[in-house]
Protein backbone atom coordinates (compact mmCIF):
# COMPACT_ATOMS: atom_id res chain seq x y z
CA UNK A 1 0.00 0.00 0.00
CA UNK A 2 2.64 2.41 0.69
CA UNK A 3 4.15 2.36 -3.15
CA UNK A 4 0.77 3.21 -4.12
CA UNK A 5 0.64 5.92 -1.07
CA UNK A 6 4.20 7.59 -2.89
CA UNK A 7 2.94 6.95 -6.75
CA UNK A 8 -0.41 8.84 -6.07
CA UNK A 9 1.75 11.40 -4.07
CA UNK A 10 3.98 12.16 -6.50
CA UNK A 11 1.00 12.14 -9.80
CA UNK A 12 -1.02 14.41 -7.76
CA UNK A 13 1.55 17.45 -6.76
CA UNK A 14 1.95 17.41 -10.75
CA UNK A 15 0.27 20.49 -12.22
CA UNK A 16 -1.83 17.68 -14.78
CA UNK A 17 -1.03 14.00 -13.94
CA UNK A 18 0.77 12.55 -16.32
CA UNK A 19 -1.23 9.23 -18.21
CA UNK A 20 -0.13 6.24 -18.68
CA UNK A 21 2.45 5.89 -21.32
CA UNK A 22 3.77 9.23 -20.78
CA UNK A 23 7.16 10.41 -19.73
CA UNK A 24 8.49 12.34 -17.28
CA UNK A 25 11.12 14.30 -16.75
CA UNK A 26 12.24 15.09 -13.15
CA UNK A 27 14.88 15.66 -10.73
CA UNK A 28 14.95 13.38 -7.28
CA UNK A 29 15.71 16.63 -5.79
CA UNK A 30 11.76 17.34 -7.18
CA UNK A 31 10.42 14.22 -6.12
CA UNK A 32 12.15 14.57 -2.71
CA UNK A 33 10.13 18.08 -2.19
CA UNK A 34 7.08 16.33 -3.23
CA UNK A 35 7.29 13.21 -0.69
CA UNK A 36 8.95 15.10 1.75
CA UNK A 37 11.84 13.12 2.67
CA UNK A 38 15.83 12.99 1.52
CA UNK A 39 17.54 12.66 -1.87
CA UNK A 40 18.42 9.29 -0.01
CA UNK A 41 14.57 7.81 0.36
CA UNK A 42 13.76 8.88 -3.09
CA UNK A 43 15.76 6.38 -4.87
CA UNK A 44 14.67 3.72 -2.58
CA UNK A 45 10.93 4.52 -2.82
CA UNK A 46 11.64 4.73 -7.13
CA UNK A 47 12.82 1.17 -6.61
CA UNK A 48 9.82 0.05 -5.33
CA UNK A 49 7.81 1.67 -7.16
CA UNK A 50 9.59 0.09 -10.44
CA UNK A 51 8.81 -3.62 -8.62
CA UNK A 52 5.82 -2.82 -8.03
CA UNK A 53 5.27 -2.17 -11.78
CA UNK A 54 4.42 1.05 -11.84
CA UNK A 55 6.77 3.29 -13.22
CA UNK A 56 9.40 2.87 -15.27
CA UNK A 57 12.84 4.59 -14.08
CA UNK A 58 15.94 5.94 -15.89
CA UNK A 59 18.36 7.83 -13.17
CA UNK A 60 19.78 11.07 -14.90
CA UNK A 61 23.52 11.08 -14.49
CA UNK A 62 25.52 13.75 -11.93
CA UNK A 63 24.04 15.34 -9.34
CA UNK A 64 21.12 17.50 -10.29
CA UNK A 65 20.80 16.14 -13.56
CA UNK A 66 16.99 14.71 -13.90
CA UNK A 67 15.85 11.50 -14.45
CA UNK A 68 13.08 9.82 -16.39
CA UNK A 69 9.98 8.20 -14.98
CA UNK A 70 7.55 6.94 -17.40
CA UNK A 71 3.92 6.28 -16.08
CA UNK A 72 2.99 2.65 -16.35
CA UNK A 73 -0.53 2.48 -15.04
CA UNK A 74 -3.42 4.93 -15.23
CA UNK A 75 -3.88 7.48 -12.45
CA UNK A 76 -7.98 6.80 -11.70
CA UNK A 77 -7.19 3.04 -11.42
CA UNK A 78 -4.85 3.39 -8.76
CA UNK A 79 -6.44 5.72 -6.89
CA UNK A 80 -9.65 3.34 -6.78
CA UNK A 81 -7.38 0.27 -5.55
CA UNK A 82 -5.51 2.33 -3.37
CA UNK A 83 -8.80 4.24 -1.94
CA UNK A 84 -10.77 0.50 -1.71
CA UNK A 85 -8.18 -1.03 0.10
CA UNK A 86 -7.77 1.77 2.82
CA UNK A 87 -12.15 1.19 3.12
CA UNK A 88 -11.18 -2.44 4.05
CA UNK A 89 -8.62 -1.63 6.09
CA UNK A 90 -10.50 0.88 8.33
CA UNK A 91 -8.84 3.80 7.31
CA UNK A 92 -11.66 5.83 7.32
CA UNK A 93 -9.48 9.04 7.72
CA UNK A 94 -6.79 8.75 4.93
CA UNK A 95 -9.79 7.61 2.60
CA UNK A 96 -11.55 11.00 3.32
CA UNK A 97 -8.31 12.60 3.28
CA UNK A 98 -7.59 10.88 -0.23
CA UNK A 99 -11.04 11.77 -1.91
CA UNK A 100 -10.17 15.36 -0.34
CA UNK A 101 -7.21 16.22 -2.12
CA UNK A 102 -7.01 19.41 -4.01
CA UNK A 103 -5.72 17.87 -6.66
CA UNK A 104 -8.38 15.13 -7.11
CA UNK A 105 -10.18 14.89 -10.37
CA UNK A 106 -13.96 15.99 -9.93
CA UNK A 107 -15.32 13.14 -11.26
CA UNK A 108 -13.06 10.50 -9.62
CA UNK A 109 -13.52 12.33 -6.18
CA UNK A 110 -17.84 11.57 -7.19
CA UNK A 111 -16.39 8.08 -7.51
CA UNK A 112 -14.72 7.68 -4.48
CA UNK A 113 -17.81 9.40 -2.68
CA UNK A 114 -19.88 6.65 -4.03
CA UNK A 115 -17.54 3.94 -2.41
CA UNK A 116 -17.29 5.98 0.86
CA UNK A 117 -21.01 6.59 1.31
CA UNK A 118 -21.51 2.73 1.35
CA UNK A 119 -18.93 2.58 4.54
CA UNK A 120 -21.78 4.59 6.41
CA UNK A 121 -25.04 3.97 8.29
CA UNK A 122 -24.89 0.91 9.80
CA UNK A 123 -22.23 -1.80 9.29
CA UNK A 124 -21.41 -4.91 10.67
CA UNK A 125 -17.56 -5.81 11.76
CA UNK A 126 -16.74 -9.50 11.77
CA UNK A 127 -13.52 -10.72 13.59
CA UNK A 128 -12.73 -14.55 14.36
CA UNK A 129 -13.42 -14.00 17.66
CA UNK A 130 -16.45 -11.73 17.78
CA UNK A 131 -18.92 -9.42 15.75
CA UNK A 132 -19.17 -5.88 16.10
CA UNK A 133 -22.24 -3.42 15.55
CA UNK A 134 -21.03 0.17 14.04
CA UNK A 135 -22.84 2.93 13.27
CA UNK A 136 -21.48 6.15 11.16
CA UNK A 137 -22.94 8.96 10.73
CA UNK A 138 -22.35 11.88 9.06
CA UNK A 139 -22.53 15.84 10.36
CA UNK A 140 -22.50 19.32 7.95
CA UNK A 141 -20.23 20.70 10.54
CA UNK A 142 -17.54 20.73 13.40
CA UNK A 143 -18.28 20.06 16.73
CA UNK A 144 -18.53 23.14 19.28
CA UNK A 145 -17.46 22.59 23.00
CA UNK A 146 -18.22 19.10 24.84
CA UNK A 147 -17.39 20.70 27.94
CA UNK A 148 -20.72 20.10 29.99
CA UNK A 149 -19.83 23.88 31.59
CA UNK A 150 -19.97 25.22 28.38
CA UNK A 151 -22.14 23.41 26.52
CA UNK A 152 -24.80 25.19 24.28
CA UNK A 153 -25.72 23.51 21.62
CA UNK A 154 -28.21 20.69 20.78
CA UNK A 155 -25.85 18.35 19.06
CA UNK A 156 -22.71 18.87 21.37
CA UNK A 157 -25.93 18.08 24.51
CA UNK A 158 -26.66 14.82 23.02
CA UNK A 159 -23.55 13.45 22.25
CA UNK A 160 -22.87 14.33 26.22
CA UNK A 161 -25.36 12.56 27.20
CA UNK A 162 -24.18 9.29 25.73
CA UNK A 163 -21.00 9.91 27.92
CA UNK A 164 -21.92 11.49 31.13
CA UNK A 165 -24.72 10.65 33.47
CA UNK A 166 -26.69 12.90 35.77
CA UNK A 167 -28.15 12.13 39.47
CA UNK A 168 -31.42 12.01 37.97
CA UNK A 169 -33.21 12.21 34.79
CA UNK A 170 -36.15 14.08 33.24
CA UNK A 171 -39.12 12.03 31.64
CA UNK A 172 -41.05 13.89 29.81
CA UNK A 173 -44.36 11.82 28.95
CA UNK A 174 -45.04 11.47 32.54
CA UNK A 175 -43.20 15.31 33.65
CA UNK A 176 -41.63 12.90 36.99
CA UNK A 177 -37.77 12.77 37.96
CA UNK A 178 -36.43 9.23 37.22
CA UNK A 179 -33.07 7.56 39.07
CA UNK A 180 -29.66 7.76 36.89
CA UNK A 181 -26.52 7.85 39.49
CA UNK A 182 -28.68 8.77 41.98
CA UNK A 183 -31.44 5.60 43.31
CA UNK A 184 -32.77 8.14 45.82
CA UNK A 185 -33.51 11.83 46.66
CA UNK A 186 -35.65 13.29 49.24
CA UNK A 187 -35.81 17.50 50.61
CA UNK A 188 -36.73 19.33 53.85
CA UNK A 189 -40.73 20.96 53.68
CA UNK A 190 -39.58 24.13 52.12
CA UNK A 191 -37.26 22.76 49.55
CA UNK A 192 -33.66 24.71 50.92
CA UNK A 193 -31.99 21.50 51.38
CA UNK A 194 -31.97 18.35 49.03
CA UNK A 195 -30.15 15.08 49.66
CA UNK A 196 -29.46 12.39 47.02
CA UNK A 197 -28.09 8.86 47.49
CA UNK A 198 -25.85 7.27 45.27
CA UNK A 199 -25.97 3.82 43.64
CA UNK A 200 -22.92 1.67 44.76
CA UNK A 201 -20.36 0.59 41.92
CA UNK A 202 -20.88 2.89 39.38
CA UNK A 203 -18.06 3.21 37.47
CA UNK A 204 -16.02 5.62 35.71
CA UNK A 205 -14.71 4.74 32.37
CA UNK A 206 -11.23 4.80 33.41
CA UNK A 207 -12.11 2.29 35.58
CA UNK A 208 -12.66 4.25 39.35
CA UNK A 209 -15.67 3.75 41.35
CA UNK A 210 -17.95 6.82 41.23
CA UNK A 211 -18.25 8.66 45.08
CA UNK A 212 -20.10 11.79 46.53
CA UNK A 213 -16.55 13.41 46.20
CA UNK A 214 -17.30 13.29 42.27
CA UNK A 215 -20.40 15.24 42.61
CA UNK A 216 -18.85 17.76 44.69
CA UNK A 217 -15.91 18.32 42.54
CA UNK A 218 -18.60 18.32 39.61
CA UNK A 219 -20.69 21.31 41.20
CA UNK A 220 -17.98 23.40 42.17
CA UNK A 221 -15.87 23.02 39.03
CA UNK A 222 -19.10 24.69 37.43
CA UNK A 223 -18.25 27.66 39.89
CA UNK A 224 -14.65 27.08 39.10
CA UNK A 225 -15.11 27.61 35.31
CA UNK A 226 -17.65 30.51 35.58
CA UNK A 227 -19.69 27.99 33.36
CA UNK A 228 -22.28 29.73 31.42
CA UNK A 229 -24.51 27.91 33.29
CA UNK A 230 -23.61 28.58 36.50
CA UNK A 231 -27.05 30.74 37.47
CA UNK A 232 -28.58 27.47 38.41
CA UNK A 233 -26.34 26.79 41.24
CA UNK A 234 -25.94 30.21 43.11
CA UNK A 235 -28.29 29.19 45.91
CA UNK A 236 -26.05 26.69 46.64
CA UNK A 237 -24.87 27.83 49.97
CA UNK A 238 -22.65 24.78 51.10
CA UNK A 239 -22.18 20.96 49.84
CA UNK A 240 -22.09 18.46 52.46
CA UNK A 241 -20.52 14.99 51.17
CA UNK A 242 -22.03 12.63 54.13
CA UNK A 243 -20.50 9.08 53.14
CA UNK A 244 -19.51 8.14 49.50
CA UNK A 245 -23.19 7.42 48.89
CA UNK A 246 -25.07 10.29 50.39
CA UNK A 247 -24.34 14.12 49.73
CA UNK A 248 -26.66 17.18 50.79
CA UNK A 249 -27.13 20.53 49.56
CA UNK A 250 -27.97 23.19 51.63
CA UNK A 251 -29.67 26.10 49.52
CA UNK A 252 -30.33 30.15 50.69
CA UNK A 253 -33.33 29.97 50.02
CA UNK A 254 -36.48 27.41 48.95
CA UNK A 255 -35.78 25.97 45.69
CA UNK A 256 -38.72 23.83 44.28
CA UNK A 257 -37.06 23.77 40.75
CA UNK A 258 -33.75 22.40 42.18
CA UNK A 259 -34.55 18.69 40.42
CA UNK A 260 -34.37 20.04 37.18
CA UNK A 261 -31.16 22.00 37.74
CA UNK A 262 -29.46 18.63 38.43
CA UNK A 263 -30.86 16.43 35.39
CA UNK A 264 -29.34 18.90 33.12
CA UNK A 265 -26.34 18.12 31.39
CA UNK A 266 -24.57 20.65 32.81
CA UNK A 267 -24.75 18.95 35.71
CA UNK A 268 -22.86 15.73 34.32
CA UNK A 269 -21.21 13.88 36.95
CA UNK A 270 -17.00 14.15 36.03
CA UNK A 271 -14.08 11.95 38.07
CA UNK A 272 -12.29 14.51 40.53
CA UNK A 273 -8.88 13.24 40.05
CA UNK A 274 -8.93 13.67 36.01
CA UNK A 275 -7.86 16.85 34.61
CA UNK A 276 -11.17 17.48 32.04
CA UNK A 277 -9.64 17.22 28.74
CA UNK A 278 -12.17 17.57 25.45
CA UNK A 279 -10.06 14.46 23.43
CA UNK A 280 -10.18 12.39 26.33
CA UNK A 281 -13.42 12.53 28.22
CA UNK A 282 -14.14 10.42 31.29
CA UNK A 283 -17.91 9.95 32.09
CA UNK A 284 -20.20 7.13 33.58
CA UNK A 285 -22.62 6.82 30.71
CA UNK A 286 -23.10 3.88 28.28
CA UNK A 287 -20.42 5.13 25.99
CA UNK A 288 -16.77 5.78 26.33
CA UNK A 289 -14.95 8.15 24.05
CA UNK A 290 -11.81 6.29 22.44
CA UNK A 291 -11.19 9.46 19.99
CA UNK A 292 -12.29 13.11 19.47
CA UNK A 293 -10.33 15.00 16.56
CA UNK A 294 -11.74 17.19 14.12
CA UNK A 295 -12.70 14.93 11.18
CA UNK A 296 -14.30 12.34 13.83
CA UNK A 297 -15.54 11.78 17.36
CA UNK A 298 -15.78 8.06 18.08
CA UNK A 299 -17.71 6.52 21.24
CA UNK A 300 -17.15 2.48 21.92
CA UNK A 301 -20.34 0.61 24.20
CA UNK A 302 -18.53 0.67 27.67
CA UNK A 303 -19.34 -3.16 28.95
CA UNK A 304 -19.17 -1.70 32.78
CA UNK A 305 -21.93 0.45 32.78
CA UNK A 306 -23.98 0.19 35.44
CA UNK A 307 -27.11 0.33 33.60
CA UNK A 308 -28.06 -1.76 30.65
CA UNK A 309 -25.19 -2.07 27.94
CA UNK A 310 -25.20 -0.25 24.59
CA UNK A 311 -26.84 -2.83 22.09
CA UNK A 312 -24.37 -0.99 19.32
CA UNK A 313 -20.65 -1.72 19.93
CA UNK A 314 -19.32 1.61 18.00
CA UNK A 315 -20.34 4.68 17.28
CA UNK A 316 -18.30 7.29 14.82
CA UNK A 317 -19.48 10.99 14.04
CA UNK A 318 -17.73 12.03 10.95
CA UNK A 319 -17.16 15.74 9.95
CA UNK A 320 -17.99 15.80 6.04
CA UNK A 321 -19.87 19.02 5.12
CA UNK A 322 -19.91 18.11 1.58
CA UNK A 323 -22.05 14.90 2.62
CA UNK A 324 -24.64 17.07 4.88
CA UNK A 325 -27.96 16.40 4.56
CA UNK A 326 -30.88 19.01 5.95
CA UNK A 327 -32.39 15.48 7.83
CA UNK A 328 -30.32 12.59 9.56
CA UNK A 329 -30.60 9.24 7.86
CA UNK A 330 -30.34 5.72 10.22
CA UNK A 331 -29.38 3.69 7.28
CA UNK A 332 -28.01 -0.07 6.65
CA UNK A 333 -25.04 -0.24 3.90
CA UNK A 334 -25.73 0.76 0.36
CA UNK A 335 -29.38 1.97 1.65
CA UNK A 336 -27.65 5.26 2.52
CA UNK A 337 -26.49 6.96 -0.81
CA UNK A 338 -27.23 10.55 -1.46
CA UNK A 339 -28.72 9.74 -4.72
CA UNK A 340 -30.70 6.36 -3.77
CA UNK A 341 -34.08 6.15 -4.16
CA UNK A 342 -35.90 5.89 -0.71
CA UNK A 343 -37.66 2.19 -0.67
CA UNK A 344 -40.10 0.36 0.99
CA UNK A 345 -37.41 -0.67 3.19
CA UNK A 346 -37.22 3.25 4.80
CA UNK A 347 -39.32 4.33 7.62
CA UNK A 348 -39.61 8.19 8.73
CA UNK A 349 -39.93 10.20 11.82
CA UNK A 350 -42.38 13.19 11.45
CA UNK A 351 -41.86 15.68 14.04
CA UNK A 352 -42.08 19.35 15.73
CA UNK A 353 -39.38 20.77 17.11
CA UNK A 354 -40.13 22.17 20.48
CA UNK A 355 -38.38 25.83 19.80
CA UNK A 356 -38.05 27.98 16.69
CA UNK A 357 -35.74 30.35 14.16
CA UNK A 358 -35.86 34.30 15.45
CA UNK A 359 -34.02 37.44 14.76
CA UNK A 360 -32.81 39.00 17.11
CA UNK A 361 -31.36 42.44 17.59
CA UNK A 362 -27.87 43.46 19.15
CA UNK A 363 -29.12 45.31 21.98
CA UNK A 364 -25.47 46.27 23.36
CA UNK A 365 -25.13 48.47 20.45
CA UNK A 366 -25.84 51.66 19.70
CA UNK A 367 -27.88 52.19 16.71
CA UNK A 368 -31.44 52.86 14.40
CA UNK A 369 -31.98 48.89 16.01
CA UNK A 370 -32.79 50.52 19.43
CA UNK A 371 -35.66 52.42 17.65
CA UNK A 372 -39.04 50.82 18.12
CA UNK A 373 -40.04 51.71 14.56
CA UNK A 374 -37.36 50.37 12.63
CA UNK A 375 -37.86 47.11 14.75
CA UNK A 376 -41.44 47.18 13.51
CA UNK A 377 -40.26 47.92 9.71
CA UNK A 378 -38.24 44.21 10.36
CA UNK A 379 -41.43 42.68 11.81
CA UNK A 380 -42.83 43.15 8.57
CA UNK A 381 -39.77 42.30 6.59
CA UNK A 382 -39.24 39.06 8.37
CA UNK A 383 -42.54 37.89 7.44
CA UNK A 384 -43.21 34.32 9.11
CA UNK A 385 -45.93 33.23 6.09
CA UNK A 386 -43.99 34.72 3.36
CA UNK A 387 -41.09 33.38 4.78
CA UNK A 388 -42.79 29.19 4.65
CA UNK A 389 -44.01 30.30 0.97
CA UNK A 390 -40.81 31.43 -0.43
CA UNK A 391 -38.73 29.07 1.41
CA UNK A 392 -40.72 26.07 2.05
CA UNK A 393 -38.03 23.31 2.92
CA UNK A 394 -38.87 21.77 6.87
CA UNK A 395 -40.07 25.49 7.81
CA UNK A 396 -43.27 24.44 9.15
CA UNK A 397 -45.50 27.13 11.10
CA UNK A 398 -45.26 30.40 11.57
CA UNK A 399 -43.67 31.18 15.20
CA UNK A 400 -45.55 33.63 17.71
CA UNK A 401 -43.88 31.88 20.62
CA UNK A 402 -40.67 30.19 21.24
CA UNK A 403 -43.52 26.51 22.04
CA UNK A 404 -45.29 26.20 18.80
CA UNK A 405 -48.61 24.57 21.02
CA UNK A 406 -48.65 28.58 21.40
CA UNK A 407 -47.79 29.22 18.39
CA UNK A 408 -50.67 27.24 16.58
CA UNK A 409 -53.16 29.59 18.56
CA UNK A 410 -52.02 32.77 16.89
CA UNK A 411 -53.35 34.49 13.96
CA UNK A 412 -50.84 35.94 10.97
CA UNK A 413 -51.63 38.43 8.35
CA UNK A 414 -49.22 38.90 6.63
CA UNK A 415 -48.46 43.26 5.62
CA UNK A 416 -46.71 45.00 2.70
CA UNK A 417 -43.42 45.76 2.15
CA UNK A 418 -44.70 49.40 1.46
CA UNK A 419 -45.54 49.69 4.83
CA UNK A 420 -42.12 48.56 6.41
CA UNK A 421 -40.60 50.87 3.82
CA UNK A 422 -42.79 53.91 5.66
CA UNK A 423 -41.65 52.73 8.89
CA UNK A 424 -37.68 52.90 7.67
CA UNK A 425 -38.16 56.20 6.99
CA UNK A 426 -39.52 57.10 10.51
CA UNK A 427 -36.83 55.65 12.39
CA UNK A 428 -34.15 57.29 11.86
CA UNK A 429 -32.35 55.36 9.29
CA UNK A 430 -29.56 56.97 6.89
CA UNK A 431 -28.41 54.36 4.55
CA UNK A 432 -26.15 52.96 6.81
CA UNK A 433 -25.17 48.81 6.08
CA UNK A 434 -25.88 46.30 9.21
CA UNK A 435 -24.19 43.25 9.86
CA UNK A 436 -26.34 40.04 9.58
CA UNK A 437 -24.69 37.03 11.43
CA UNK A 438 -25.98 33.30 10.87
CA UNK A 439 -24.84 30.39 11.68
CA UNK A 440 -23.02 28.99 8.45
CA UNK A 441 -25.51 26.26 7.63
CA UNK A 442 -27.61 25.62 4.28
CA UNK A 443 -30.95 26.41 6.04
CA UNK A 444 -29.71 29.65 7.68
CA UNK A 445 -27.74 30.85 4.48
CA UNK A 446 -31.00 30.35 2.24
CA UNK A 447 -33.08 32.37 5.25
CA UNK A 448 -30.26 35.03 5.16
CA UNK A 449 -30.30 35.90 1.66
CA UNK A 450 -34.41 35.73 1.46
CA UNK A 451 -34.02 38.40 4.18
CA UNK A 452 -31.19 40.75 2.26
CA UNK A 453 -33.52 40.70 -0.77
CA UNK A 454 -36.34 41.72 1.25
CA UNK A 455 -34.30 44.60 2.86
CA UNK A 456 -33.06 45.28 -0.34
CA UNK A 457 -36.69 46.25 -1.61
CA UNK A 458 -37.14 48.59 0.92
CA UNK A 459 -34.06 50.19 0.95
CA UNK A 460 -32.31 48.92 4.02
CA UNK A 461 -28.53 47.53 3.64
CA UNK A 462 -27.70 44.52 4.74
CA UNK A 463 -24.55 42.35 5.19
CA UNK A 464 -24.49 38.98 5.42
CA UNK A 465 -21.96 37.24 7.73
CA UNK A 466 -21.63 33.31 8.14
CA UNK A 467 -20.51 32.49 11.31
CA UNK A 468 -18.96 29.15 12.25
CA UNK A 469 -20.38 27.92 15.51
CA UNK A 470 -17.59 26.87 17.28
CA UNK A 471 -16.57 30.61 17.75
CA UNK A 472 -19.90 31.96 18.86
CA UNK A 473 -19.26 32.55 22.27
CA UNK A 474 -16.26 35.19 21.42
CA UNK A 475 -16.64 38.30 22.50
CA UNK A 476 -16.34 39.63 18.70
CA UNK A 477 -19.54 38.46 18.25
CA UNK A 478 -21.27 40.71 19.94
CA UNK A 479 -19.27 43.54 19.33
CA UNK A 480 -20.00 43.22 15.70
CA UNK A 481 -23.00 42.12 15.02
CA UNK A 482 -26.06 44.18 14.48
CA UNK A 483 -29.02 41.03 14.36
CA UNK A 484 -28.45 37.77 14.37
CA UNK A 485 -30.61 34.85 12.88
CA UNK A 486 -30.78 32.11 15.44
CA UNK A 487 -32.39 29.35 16.66
CA UNK A 488 -33.23 27.18 19.87
CA UNK A 489 -34.15 23.46 20.47
CA UNK A 490 -35.51 22.95 23.31
CA UNK A 491 -34.84 20.01 25.87
CA UNK A 492 -37.51 17.09 26.70
CA UNK A 493 -37.41 19.11 29.83
CA UNK A 494 -39.47 22.26 28.47
CA UNK A 495 -39.33 24.26 31.26
CA UNK A 496 -36.04 23.70 32.26
CA UNK A 497 -35.43 24.67 28.01
CA UNK A 498 -37.23 27.52 28.15
CA UNK A 499 -35.67 28.97 31.48
CA UNK A 500 -31.89 28.38 29.73
CA UNK A 501 -33.02 30.32 26.86
CA UNK A 502 -33.74 33.04 29.28
CA UNK A 503 -30.43 32.70 31.45
CA UNK A 504 -27.88 30.79 30.02
CA UNK A 505 -24.47 33.08 28.51
CA UNK A 506 -24.92 30.87 25.39
CA UNK A 507 -28.01 32.10 23.72
CA UNK A 508 -28.27 34.38 21.31
CA UNK A 509 -31.20 35.55 23.70
CA UNK A 510 -29.02 36.25 26.39
CA UNK A 511 -25.96 37.44 24.45
CA UNK A 512 -27.67 40.34 22.61
CA UNK A 513 -30.07 41.99 25.45
CA UNK A 514 -28.89 44.38 27.28
CA UNK A 515 -28.27 44.48 31.04
CA UNK A 516 -31.37 46.55 31.25
CA UNK A 517 -33.61 44.06 29.72
CA UNK A 518 -32.25 41.16 31.04
CA UNK A 519 -33.10 42.82 34.37
CA UNK A 520 -36.40 43.11 33.69
CA UNK A 521 -36.57 39.69 32.54
CA UNK A 522 -35.40 38.36 35.82
CA UNK A 523 -37.92 40.84 37.92
CA UNK A 524 -40.39 38.25 36.13
CA UNK A 525 -38.25 35.20 37.18
CA UNK A 526 -37.42 36.33 41.03
CA UNK A 527 -39.84 34.00 42.25
CA UNK A 528 -40.13 31.14 39.53
CA UNK A 529 -38.21 28.57 41.61
CA UNK A 530 -40.36 29.06 44.60
CA UNK A 531 -43.92 28.33 42.49
CA UNK A 532 -44.78 24.63 42.92
CA UNK A 533 -47.65 24.39 40.53
CA UNK A 534 -46.13 24.18 36.75
CA UNK A 535 -49.31 26.40 35.48
CA UNK A 536 -47.82 28.97 37.67
CA UNK A 537 -44.06 28.90 36.28
CA UNK A 538 -45.76 28.50 32.67
CA UNK A 539 -47.32 32.22 33.40
CA UNK A 540 -44.32 33.75 34.05
CA UNK A 541 -42.68 32.17 30.97
CA UNK A 542 -46.06 33.69 28.78
CA UNK A 543 -45.18 37.13 30.62
CA UNK A 544 -41.87 37.25 29.21
CA UNK A 545 -42.80 36.21 26.34
CA UNK A 546 -45.83 39.04 25.80
CA UNK A 547 -42.97 41.87 26.90
CA UNK A 548 -40.40 40.33 24.20
CA UNK A 549 -43.44 40.52 21.56
CA UNK A 550 -44.69 44.34 22.50
CA UNK A 551 -41.12 45.40 22.65
CA UNK A 552 -40.31 43.40 19.37
CA UNK A 553 -36.62 42.20 21.49
CA UNK A 554 -36.60 39.42 19.06
CA UNK A 555 -38.60 38.63 16.22
CA UNK A 556 -40.39 34.91 16.11
CA UNK A 557 -39.27 33.33 13.16
CA UNK A 558 -40.74 29.43 12.34
CA UNK A 559 -40.78 26.02 13.72
CA UNK A 560 -39.45 23.63 12.04
CA UNK A 561 -40.56 20.04 11.01
CA UNK A 562 -38.30 17.39 10.46
CA UNK A 563 -38.97 13.76 9.07
CA UNK A 564 -35.35 11.62 10.08
CA UNK A 565 -35.45 8.16 8.55
CA UNK A 566 -34.10 4.40 9.37
CA UNK A 567 -33.63 1.15 8.04
CA UNK A 568 -36.71 -0.54 8.82
CA UNK A 569 -34.70 -3.51 10.06
CA UNK A 570 -33.58 -1.08 12.86
CA UNK A 571 -35.04 -1.74 16.32
CA UNK A 572 -34.71 0.14 19.20
CA UNK A 573 -35.52 3.33 17.24
CA UNK A 574 -36.49 6.73 19.50
CA UNK A 575 -35.89 9.97 19.14
CA UNK A 576 -35.00 12.49 21.90
CA UNK A 577 -35.90 16.33 21.81
CA UNK A 578 -33.17 17.26 19.86
CA UNK A 579 -34.07 14.54 16.76
CA UNK A 580 -31.50 12.29 17.72
CA UNK A 581 -32.36 8.40 18.21
CA UNK A 582 -30.79 7.04 21.35
CA UNK A 583 -27.82 5.32 20.19
CA UNK A 584 -27.76 3.25 23.33
CA UNK A 585 -31.37 1.44 22.49
CA UNK A 586 -30.49 0.56 18.97
CA UNK A 587 -30.12 -3.14 17.63
CA UNK A 588 -30.26 -4.76 14.14
CA UNK A 589 -32.31 -7.49 12.70
CA UNK A 590 -30.42 -9.90 10.47
CA UNK A 591 -32.47 -9.65 7.23
CA UNK A 592 -33.26 -13.09 7.05
CA UNK A 593 -35.08 -12.67 10.53
CA UNK A 594 -37.03 -9.51 8.94
CA UNK A 595 -40.14 -11.92 8.54
CA UNK A 596 -40.65 -13.13 11.46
Amino acid sequence: MKCKEHYLTILLSMPSPPHKGSTVTITVETLADMLFCTTRNVKLIMRKLVEEGLVAWTAGVGRGNPSQMTILRELDEVIDEYFRELLAKGRMKEAIELMAHKAMPQATRERLRVLLDNQFGFQVEETPSSRLDVLRVTRGRKLATLDPAFVFSATEAYFLEQIFDTLLVFDPTKKRFLPSIAHAWESNTEGSQWTFYLRKAVRFHHGRVLTAKDVQYSLERIRTVQSISRWQYEDIERIEVESDTIITFHLRQPNRFFLHYMSSVTMSILPHDVVFDERAIIGTGPFRMTENSEQVLVVEAFDDYFGHRALLDRVESWYMPERARDERQYMLPFADDAHAEQTDQDAYFEYREQGCRYLIFNFKKSGVLHQLKFRQAMRIVYDRLALIRDLKGTRHLPADSFLPEKSSQALFVEQSLEQARALLAESGYNGETLRLYYYDKRDENSDATWLQERCAAIGLSLSLHPLCITTFLDAGTVEDADMMLSGEVLESDVEWGMLRLFKDEGTAFFRFLNESQRELIDTHLHDFVHLQAEKERNDVFDRIEQLVREELWVLYGVHMKRTPSYHRSLNGVKLDSFGWIDFSKLWIKPAERMEH
